[in-house]
């Protein structure tokens, strides 16, 4: 009996799926639903943390497109990118693209900064410092931004593109 080919493309490895959608909710929990200085939102605050300490070592030790390397985003790869796009070419989306990878970044960063600034709110030396909590509320504040645009760039590239980004992040795979 010969095996069936599969119509289906892995392109998101199970670590980067949990990853992505986990950060999303901690993110969006502490944004919108948990209040700053409960117990609650730090303990969320430092889970996020350390989702993203685990994703940068990811990035260098797992899977070829879950590597840095592999969608760096260099001026000559978001040049070629946005060409492909200007001449009606879809790009897979078995990895990120370099302006993808230019938004992860950017994401991690503001994540980055708005869970350091937290966390350092809570210690003795910055408790109650204004400069720190205004950091604090603008790096999240600029963080929603991101994650709007980066919904939107979603939704538009999955009616635009073959594929539905938001199912291939969830499932991990693609149909060919």
């Amino acid at each position: 009996m010969c095996a069936q080919p599969s119509n289906k493309v892995k392109v998101w490895d199970p670590f980067i799926r949990i990853f992505h959608w986990s950060l999303a909710a901690s993110f969006l929990l502490n944004y919108t639903v948990l209040e700053e200085g409960e117990n609650l939102h730090e303990w969320v605050g430092y889970y996020a943390l350390a989702l993203i300490a685990i994703r940068i070592v990811w990035g260098f030790i797992g899977p070829l497109n879950a590597r840095f390397s592999d969608f760096w985003p260099t001026p000559a790869r978001i040049k070629a990118h946005l060409r492909e796009h200007l001449h009606g070419q879809t790009p897979s989306p078995d990895r990120h693209n370099p302006v993808g990878g230019l938004m992860i970044l950017a994401l991690m960063a503001g994540m980055l900064v708005t869970g350091i600034t937290g966390w350092l709110s809570t210690t003795d030396m910055f408790w109650g410092e204004e400069l720190i909590e205004e950091l604090h509320e603008g790096a999240a504040s600029v963080v929603m931004g991101l994650v709007c645009l980066h919904v939107a760039a979603i939704v538009w590239f999955s009616r635009k593109g073959p594929h539905n980004l938001a199912r291939i992040m969830w499932t991990g795979y693609r149909t060919k």
